[in-house]
C-alpha cells in the first residue's frame, strides 16, 4: 500500500447531541422542540433562515490559508425526509462569519429533479443572501429512499467540497466554491432552512477539524 505525502491530523473534535447544542450553539432558531433524542425545527416565517451556528474555531487561531478540512456528518430523522409533501430542504456548512460554503441536502420528494445533496455558497447571516447552487438539477434515479445520515467533506482552503449518500451502493457530489473563507475571522458551523415551512429532526452531528501535516 502507497504512502501518502500528507495525512490529516485532527484539530478538533464535535459530537453535537441535541442536549449539546442547546447549551453551546451561539444562535439557534426559537422554532424549536427538543429532547435529549432530537432537536425538531419547525416552519417559521423567513426564507433562507439561520437554524442554529456553532463556533468551531475563535477567531486568531489559524491563519488565512492553513491547509483545514472538515467532515460534518449528520443524522436526521428519516420519517421528515422521507414523507410525502414533507419539505425538509436544509442547508449545512460552515463560515468565517461573511462567507458561507456547504451543501443542501434535500428530501425524499425532490429527488425526480434534485441531486440528493448538492454544493452551495452564500452571504452568511441570519439568513443565506447571495446563495448560490451547484449542480441542484441531477436527478439520482435509485434514489427511493431519505437516508438517516449524510456525509460533508470541506476542503476549507481549497475551497473544495463533496457530499456522500448510501444511494446506489454510494452517491458522491463534488464541488469547487468560488468563495474563499479567511480562517483567522474564525470558523463557525452554520445550519439553514430553504423556505418557510422546511422541517428537519437532527439527532446529532459529528464534525471533525483536521489540519494537513506535512
Amino acid at each position: 500500500m502507497g504512502t501518502s505525502l500528507f495525512s490529516q491530523v485532527a484539530f478538533k473534535e464535535y459530537f453535537m447531541t441535541p442536549l449539546w447544542l442547546e447549551t453551546h450553539a451561539s444562535y439557534i432558531s426559537s422554532n424549536r422542540n427538543t429532547t435529549a433524542d432530537q432537536i425538531t425545527f419547525n416552519a417559521g416565517s423567513l426564507k433562507r433562515a439561520a437554524l442554529l451556528k456553532v463556533p468551531l474555531l475563535a477567531a486568531g487561531v489559524l491563519e488565512d490559508g492553513t491547509p483545514l478540512t472538515v467532515e460534518i456528518t449528520v443524522a436526521n430523522d428519516v420519517s421528515i425526509g422521507q414523507t410525502p409533501g414533507s419539505d425538509s430542504d436544509i442547508k449545512y456548512g460552515v463560515s468565517d462569519g461573511n462567507n458561507f460554503i456547504g451543501f443542501e441536502a434535500v428530501d425524499r420528494g425532490n429527488y425526480p429533479s434534485w441531486a440528493p445533496c448538492s454544493g452551495a455558497e452564500a452571504k452568511s447571516g441570519n439568513i443565506l443572501t447571495a446563495l448560490k447552487l451547484f449542480d441542484k438539477l441531477f436527478p439520482l434515479a435509485s434514489a427511493s429512499f431519505y437516508p438517516d445520515q449524510f456525509v460533508f467533506i470541506l476542503k476549507v482552503d481549497q475551497p473544495w467540497g463533496s457530499c456522500f449518500t448510501p444511494h446506489g451502493g454510494g452517491f458522491i457530489k463534488t464541488v469547487e466554491y468560488t468563495k474563499q473563507l479567511h480562517l483567522s475571522r474564525g470558523l463557525t458551523l452554520e445550519v439553514y432552512k430553504t423556505d418557510v415551512k422546511e422541517t428537519v429532526g437532527i439527532k446529532h452531528i459529528t464534525i471533525t477539524v483536521m489540519k494537513t501535516d506535512g
